[in-house]
């Protein structure tokens, strides 16, 4: 149980990552004090992320974890990019997304 519960704080953390990341470009690079907070939550986010992937990789078959961090972190950053960002979803994407959820089903099963 414990080593889902790591799964699942990976994916949040690379997920969280990517979103920092992108807010950080909202402001001025270098010189607004939120560009830092944003960048360095990012960064920081990215080491647990990439801690966690390392440990999990020992703990779980690099065919199924791998897939499923990077596809149910895909997932995240897209509604992320939805609900805070107003970014849209094609037509295409979202087909792209629906193979994904199917991808992640096949493989955890």
């Amino acid at each position: 149980m414990t080593n889902y519960l790591l799964v699942a704080s990976g994916i949040f953390a690379s997920a969280l990552a990517q979103i920092m990341l992108k807010k950080s470009g909202e402001f001025t690079f270098l010189k607004d004090t939120n560009f830092f907070i944003f960048f360095i939550i990012g960064g920081l986010s990215y080491v647990v992320s990439f801690g966690l992937y390392v440990y999990l990789l020992k703990v779980f078959n690099i065919s199924k974890i791998s897939p499923f961090m990077t596809i149910a972190t895909m997932i995240i950053v897209v509604a992320a990019g939805l609900l805070f960002f107003k970014e849209t979803v094609s037509l295409k994407q979202g087909a792209g997304i629906l193979l994904g959820i199917v991808s992640i089903m096949l493989i955890i099963n």
